[in-house]
């Protein structure tokens, strides 16, 4: 088995850009138990806490991303 990092950051270049992002992949896996809303989750909500905590001075946006990856065969 393998196991390694990898920095995945990313730069985009308008709020569009990372509202479609946030959408696909961070919530489409929990879509099914997040239908409807519960406990106050929204997805507007968490794209405009993404908006506000990414925005760069030049109105682009820039997300921190890692990822783990891995690798194993039986």
């Amino acid at each position: 088995m393998k196991v390694w990092g990898e920095n995945a950051d990313r730069y985009f270049s308008d709020a569009d850009s990372i509202a479609k992002w946030i959408d696909q992949p961070s919530l489409e896996p929990f879509k099914a138990i997040l239908q409807p809303p519960s406990r106050g989750f929204s997805r507007d909500l968490v794209v405009q806490k993404m908006l506000e905590a990414t925005k760069q001075a030049d109105g682009t946006y820039f997300e921190i991303f890692r990822r783990i990856n891995v690798s194993a065969r039986k």
